[in-house]
């Protein structure tokens, strides 16, 4: 991932992360561009989903950040495009709407990271620098297989007899997690340390959230496999015989 740009540094070329902004917020999207410019990503701007669009087919992104209020199509559409046709690319959603369904439905689309308006320019660019490093680790193209459900860690994809569903990035981070853990409890703290971020302040009710959308895409009933909620403790996954 990423590209090569020229930089000013005394070794000469230095990598910077490539990362699309799509705001339709001509100031924001502006004094954003700039300050991410500043701590060294390389940023394109869009200010529609069709301007996202036609950059994320031309570009090789290292992250996004993606207004939910865009002209014509959504960003949670937008989302959903990247979900599909680049589903290693980890993605920010960005809005002015802060309530619970709200946040659901930037996860629901694909999103990796949910950042409410208005924000902190500082914090936005410790939320992709952790994005960004998180997706330059290698991923192990692992199978698992359980119940009626395979998983595909290399390609973001779930299997329930053959039916294909889009997985996030950190929604296979917590399937992993929990399949070799499985028959043991594993703590929300844990899964909190495994896949977020020490420096990140992540509630406990985010990994629930997740797992709330595990269970409705993938382990759902009839499936031969749950994720079991241990209550005071966390979870566990388990075979159902």
């Amino acid at each position: 991932m990423g590209s090569w740009q020229l930089g000013e540094g005394p070794n000469g070329p230095m990598w910077s992360p490539r990362l699309l902004l799509v705001e339709d917020d001509l100031e924001l999207s502006l004094s954003v561009a700039q300050f991410l410019t500043e701590k060294g990503l390389a940023v394109s701007v869009a200010h529609s989903f069709n301007e996202g669009r036609r950059l994320l087919d031309k570009v090789a992104f290292d992250s996004a950040v993606i207004d939910v209020m865009l002209p014509g199509k959504s960003g949670l559409d937008l989302c959903d495009y990247v979900s599909i046709h680049f589903p290693s690319l980890p993605v920010i959603m960005v809005t002015a709407l802060s309530s619970e369904e709200d946040r659901l439905a930037g996860f629901a689309a694909g999103s990796d990271d949910y950042l409410v308006k208005p924000f902190s320019l500082a914090e936005l660019y410790a939320r992709v620098k952790v994005l960004v490093r998180r997706g330059s680790k290698p991923t192990l193209p692992l199978t698992f297989k359980a119940g009626r459900v395979t998983i595909d860690t290399l390609a973001n994809l779930a299997k329930v007899d053959g039916d294909e569903i889009r997985l996030t990035n950190r929604e296979i981070q917590i399937v992993q997690i929990l399949i070799r853990r499985a028959g043991f409890v594993v703590t929300r703290a844990s899964i909190i340390s495994d896949v977020w971020d020490n420096d990140e302040a992540i509630a406990a009710n985010n990994v629930d959230q997740y797992v709330r959308r595990l269970r409705k895409k993938v382990f759902f009933e009839g499936t031969g496999c749950e994720i079991e909620t241990i209550h005071g403790m966390g979870y566990r996954f388990r075979i159902i015989a």
